[in-house]
């Protein structure tokens, strides 16, 4: 009869959907002002501007004594809406494509997605889509690869600002040019601060997992250390029954057995009741000291299912058979021991939003298969985790078998993961 632990919820899947409508707000914003100002009057003081003035300047008739230019500086404003509301689109587009949980994007594919984005950033030179795509790498890569980035981001957005002040200096007095540089160098600390909040945010979201999952360890782990100490308590109890409640009664019986047939004839009431009473009390220990004997399996199932239950993410789905009720004290302790390393390998390395754990009871021990949908381990050599695991499984006759979804199938998998399978038997748990 299997027994499945309900998925959790994947609380990571929020972020993505959050990041797309905080975009699509931030856009909105961002034109919302250009709307609402007079084409004659437009600020069109990025790439996309400057690009719009171009196209219009090719295609209307210069400003003249007879004709006041009002029809260039429409059309300049039209295209310039009208580019930055496609490359604002565009941008959310390869985003959410960036962002959204895909274990079949290679590294090459969310490299290209991201030097798109710094395109049409450096493209709009908006310090809301700056900030965006600043935030974006602080919660997506590590912090050395992150800063690489947000430098390269930072120069070229600098360069990009140099440009177009250099551009617009026609159309700019003196005392504007001023104040056009302070506010965009002042936005580049605020792509720094923006940088800096979301990497922080990260690393109280990642203690909080860490603690979480330390928590459940703990609550297993007592779990298990409870069902130990209450099992070794009644077979201490049972023991003591056998070895001196038993006895003593088994002498009793003896005395008795001998008093009634040293007896001249009929032997008297009391005695034969005596002796009665006597092996029915025998009888009685003995049935109390198998049962305690029977009852002092280690209740593996609740510690696994405390462990599980306890990890925020991944999501872990946890399938057991009604055979791991079986499992003696040395097996249930390596059992878990080697169940708390796989999801602490997945936490920590594989980038994975399931995990699934199928623990089935079969020859005598139990076999477990543990899978994530992660990105695989790619040729890395095996650490100090599953050797650990290894030489654990190997003092009781276990075996560990690992491998990678791509490179069993020998191609890119829609799915590629980590996978690992151990048999522990339990016979080799109570030698």
């Amino acid at each position: 009869m299997n027994n499945s632990s309900p998925r959790p919820l994947r609380a990571p899947s929020r972020y993505p959907a959050a990041a797309i409508l905080a975009s699509l707000i931030l856009g909105l914003l961002e034109l919302a002002p250009h709307w609402a100002a007079d084409p004659a009057r437009a600020e069109l003081y990025n790439a996309v501007g400057q690009l719009a003035r171009y196209i219009a300047s090719l295609t209307t008739p210069a400003p003249s004594l007879l004709r006041a230019g009002s029809d260039r500086a429409e059309m300049a404003y039209r295209l310039f809406l009208g580019g930055e509301a496609l490359l604002i689109v565009s941008f959310i587009a390869l985003l959410w494509w960036r962002i959204r949980p895909s274990p079949s994007r290679t590294a090459l594919t969310g490299t290209l997605l991201l030097a798109a984005q710094f395109a049409l950033a450096l493209m709009l030179n908006s310090l809301a889509f700056h900030l965006i795509l600043s935030m974006e790498l602080a919660a997506l890569f590590t912090l050395r690869r992150a800063l690489a980035w947000l430098a390269v981001q930072v120069l070229l957005g600098a360069g990009m600002d140099f440009w177009v002040l250099t551009s617009a200096s026609l159309h700019m007095n003196d005392q504007r040019i001023h104040i056009t540089l302070a506010v965009l160098t002042s936005e580049r600390f605020v792509q720094v601060l923006g940088f800096a909040f979301v990497y922080l945010m990260r690393q109280e979201q990642r203690m909080r997992v860490e603690l979480a999952a330390s928590n459940a360890q703990l609550r297993a782990t007592q779990s298990l250390l409870g069902d130990t100490l209450r099992s070794a308590e009644r077979m201490r109890i049972a023991r003591d029954l056998h070895d001196a409640v038993g006895h003593h009664l088994t002498a009793l019986n003896l005395h008795l057995d001998l008093a009634v047939r040293q007896a001249d004839s009929q032997p008297a009431a009391p005695l034969a009741t005596a002796r009665e009473l006597a092996k029915s009390l025998l009888s009685e220990v003995r049935s109390v000291v198998s049962a305690e004997r029977r009852e002092s399996d280690i209740n593996v199932r609740q510690a696994l299912r405390l462990l599980c239950g306890g990890i925020p993410s991944p999501a872990i789905e946890l399938t057991m058979d009604s055979g791991v009720d079986a499992c003696p004290a040395a097996a249930a302790h390596t059992l878990l021991c080697c169940v708390q390393e796989a999801i602490t390998n997945t936490m920590r390395h594989a980038q994975a939003a399931l995990l699934t754990i199928d623990i089935r009871y079969a020859g005598g021990g139990v076999h477990a298969r543990i899978a994530d949908d992660g990105k695989g381990s790619n040729g890395a050599p095996e650490g100090n985790g599953l050797a650990g695991m290894r030489e654990r499984l190997a003092e009781h006759g276990g075996t560990l078998s690992t491998g990678s979804s791509a490179a069993t199938s020998g191609r890119p998998a829609a799915r590629p993961g980590h996978w690992l399978e151990f048999s522990l038997p339990f016979s080799g748990a109570r030698a």
